[in-house]
């Protein structure tokens, strides 16, 4: 999503100022009420493309596991999201053990049995 300093600089280059006025107060409401969404398996969030991912490490620590993204092509980015409306979540160390393809993100923790979840991109 793109910052209000982002979006008033296009819109300082419309000619008409009432449509200048109401398109900068429409982008900073949007803007001001932007979110990621509860925290569901699989689901995407409510602003962007990314998908919120539930796992647990397996229980012998530092063997890879993987997890299905759902998402139909290699995501570039995950990031760690600890729920706060729930508890036993961890926030674990994980290791990228290989690239992620457009099915599974491949892991490894030197945790066992730890929940978490992640936000994928």
């Amino acid at each position: 999503m793109a910052t209000l300093g982002f979006v008033e600089t296009l819109l300082n280059g419309l000619p008409d100022a009432t449509t200048k006025v109401v398109l900068k107060q429409v982008f900073t409401e949007i803007l001001k009420f932007e979110r990621f969404g509860p925290l569901l398996h699989q689901e995407p969030t409510q602003v962007g493309q990314r998908v919120y991912l539930e796992s647990t490490t397996p229980s012998t620590a530092d063997k890879e596991f993987s997890i299905v993204h759902g998402l139909g092509r290699p995501p570039y980015l995950a990031v760690k999201v600890l729920p706060l409306d729930s508890s036993g979540y961890e926030d674990v160390p994980l290791i990228n053990s290989r690239s992620a393809d457009a099915q599974r993100l491949y892991l490894r923790s030197t945790s066992s049995r730890a929940a978490f979840f992640l936000m994928v991109e």
